[in-house]
Parts: structure tokens; sequence; C-alpha cells
């Protein structure tokens, strides 16, 4: 699934009015995590251009741990979604 996809499909999932808060949180967190975690790659470049080796892998550990936490929340985000699923859809 492209990012495009991905970003359109939060997108109608945030603006539906049907959404509960829980499914509304996870949704947010997601997307601060996904933003964080493409920032964290530009922190890494520009550490590494100014010289600063350790502050470079600093921030390459930090979108490593990020991208585990986008891998939890898109499992939670999931998980909400199939439980809020009428039964006959399943």
């Amino acid at each position: 699934m492209a990012t495009e996809d991905v970003s359109i499909n939060l997108s109608a999932l945030r603006t539906d009015g049907d959404v509960d808060h829980t499914l509304q949180n996870l949704l947010q967190a997601l997307t601060l995590n996904l933003e964080l975690r493409a920032r964290y790659r530009v922190f890494e470049f520009e550490a590494r251009q100014d010289g600063l080796d350790e502050c470079a892998q600093l921030f390459n550990e930090l979108r490593r741990v990020e991208s585990q936490q986008i891998a939890d929340l898109l499992a939670g985000l999931r998980q909400r979604l199939a439980e809020s699923e009428p039964a006959g859809d399943a």
C-alpha cells in the first residue's frame, strides 16, 4: 500500500462522524509517529553533515524505535477496527 493511500484512508477515518475517541486517538498517535519518524531521517542526515556521528546514530536509533511504535499502533488500529465492524461484515 502506498503512503498516499494510507494518508487518504487515515484522513477518511479521522473525519468519519461514527469514530469513537479511542479510534481517533490511535489515528492521531499513528499520524504523529509517522511524521516524527520522517523527521528523524532528516535530523540524522543533518547531524552527519555537521560531523556529529553520535547524534546521527541517536536519531537513527530513535527512528528504529519509532518504527516499532508505528507497527504497534497499526496492530492496535487493526484490532480496534475489527472490533467495531458489525458481525455480518467480517
